[in-house]
């Protein structure tokens, strides 16, 4: 199937592993070149990076934490340099933590809200800026169900997914008509970030679930791509949300 992705240059942020991976990868299949943002290991990146060019495209890695506005510009700079342009935003860095709120720390609600929120501000501004220039461009969020549902212990977590997808929708409306901004809020996802709440977490999440499984990341993934593909094109302001029916819209 022909996406209307090949030779566009995707930004992919906190793409070495979990979702990020899958999504770089996907993009990749299609004909995408793709920037691997991470923080972290450079031997898992480089890894994710390699995986990518099988698929006979361009693919870079660069270390940014992306709460940080200073290191954002210079990865888009980067990014300038070596293809050109942005045609496709996909602001995906996040981490999950519970925290009880009568013990939740300054320090752990402020990171919390600047990775995801603020992650998603610094990689925006820099892509808007560079896409009306070109008149065109696709920006995409990904948010998570507890956005819409809450949840207890993730007060945090909730708050700042929550706030990207008010941020979507407003951020929708001021590049329309011919930058696009979406939205993927998935649920619970097999990513090293679920693994670590145990078996015993993944399982009581699952039966919840009227699919009575929790996604993998391939899924997920295919829904940005869809957002990203000529086939979304009538699409801005909207969160598609492949959650096993957690959640149910309409």
């Amino acid at each position: 199937m022909n996406l209307g992705l090949t030779g566009k240059n995707v930004l992919i942020t906190g793409s070495s592993m979990g979702i990020g991976k899958a999504i770089a990868l996907q993009f990749a299949e299609y004909g995408a070149n793709v920037l691997i943002n991470f923080v972290g290991d450079q031997e898992v990146a480089e890894q994710t990076r390699q995986e990518a060019e099988k698929f006979g495209v361009r693919a870079l890695t660069y270390l940014a934490d992306v709460s940080d506005s200073s290191k954002v510009r210079d990865m888009f700079a980067y990014m300038d340099e070596q293809l050109g342009c942005i045609d496709i935003l996909v602001n995906n860095a996040g981490f999950a933590q519970d925290a009880p709120i009568t013990v939740m720390t300054d320090e752990q609600w402020d990171r919390m809200i600047k990775v995801h929120l603020y992650g998603c501000f610094n990689n925006s501004r820099e892509a808007a800026k560079r896409m009306k220039q070109q008149n065109k461009g696709k920006i995409i969020n990904i948010s998570s169900d507890i956005g819409s549902l809450g949840c207890e212990e993730f007060t945090h977590y909730s708050a700042a997914k929550g706030g990207i997808n008010a941020f979507t929708k407003a951020l929708a409306r001021e590049l329309a008509p011919n930058i696009l901004v979406n939205a993927v809020a998935p649920s619970g996802t097999h990513t090293n970030i679920l693994s670590a709440f145990g078996d015993n977490y993944v399982e009581e999440e699952s039966a919840k679930y009227p699919l009575k499984r929790l996604a993998q990341p391939e899924e997920i993934a295919k829904s940005v791509l869809f957002l990203a593909s000529d086939n979304a094109n009538f699409y801005t302001g909207q969160i598609l949300t492949p959650n096993g029916g957690v959640v149910m819209n309409g």
